[in-house]
């Protein structure tokens, strides 16, 4: 069990980690939630660090900082794949250009503006949350749902590439098992660190990451290693906003 949870930290993140890979890549997926809790851990910790005991005051710096080091922990690995995704676009509708763009390692106008584009929406968000006194919360949610939906998108659609890639051991193993005990820690993971308000958000990630599906399904017929990092990067986006817009209401609406 504890190689699945050696392989999903390699497969998530460039965190050095002692000790060897599973045997079955695909059971890392159970362990993709809690490395998301991990992730949010760390960078809960910049922002404890510079607004509890530095208390700067400077929200955009913070935030900035919780955007780098999140880039740098992850190795870009999801951002890389949704600037694929988009230099893709430009062929949309032909499914094998679209495959053969996105494995190109070189990244086009369309992806350089795409990543340009979300980092600078990332951080709108993270500074809305620190202002609101929730970003500590909205770490969590966001990076736990969007480690997860990477499990639900692994386990409801085939592999896309006929030719295999780096992400089919994963796509092709993923069983309803590892949804359901992904699904299980997540749960326990949010209500851990933000009670039911977080729970309730974390399905609107769910219902994102469904619209996600159905758009790699129609385009692509199933998915690949890069739709996941961009589908991963989509919800995470989507529960930081969630969080800043809604927590709160849901908050005082649980405790009537």
């Amino acid at each position: 069990m504890i190689n699945g949870f050696v392989s999903a930290m390699r497969t998530l993140t460039r965190i050095p980690i002692w000790g060897k890979d599973a045997k079955k890549l695909a059971s890392s997926l159970t362990w993709f939630p809690v490395v998301g809790f991990l992730l949010a851990t760390f960078l809960s910790g910049i922002v404890f660090f510079f607004n509890k005991i530095l208390s700067p005051n400077w929200n955009e710096g913070v935030a900035f900082l919780i955007i780098l080091c999140g880039t740098i922990l992850t190795g870009a690995l999801h951002l890389d794949g949704f600037a694929d995704w988009a230099d893709s676009l430009g062929v949309k509708p032909n499914k094998e250009r679209m495959l053969a763009i996105m494995k190109d390692s070189n990244s086009g106008a369309f992806g350089v503006v795409a990543i340009s584009l979300l980092l600078l929406v990332k951080w709108i968000a993270v500074v809305k949350l620190l202002d609101l006194n929730l970003a500590i919360i909205g770490l969590f949610t966001a990076y736990i749902s969007s480690r997860f939906s990477m499990v639900y998108l692994s386990v409801s659609l085939s592999y896309a590439r006929a030719e295999g890639g780096t992400g089919e051991p994963i796509i092709k193993g993923a069983t309803k098992k590892h949804l359901i005990i992904a699904f299980i820690v997540s749960i326990v993971l949010l209500y851990f660190v933000g009670s039911i308000s977080a729970i309730l958000i974390f399905f609107l990630g769910f219902l994102f990451a469904s619209l996600w599906k159905q758009w790699c399904k129609k385009y692509f017929s199933g998915i690949t290693g890069d739709l996941l990092g961009a589908g991963s990067e989509f919800v995470e986006i989507s529960m930081l906003f969630a969080v800043a817009l809604f927590y709160n209401s849901i908050n005082i609406f649980t405790k009537l």
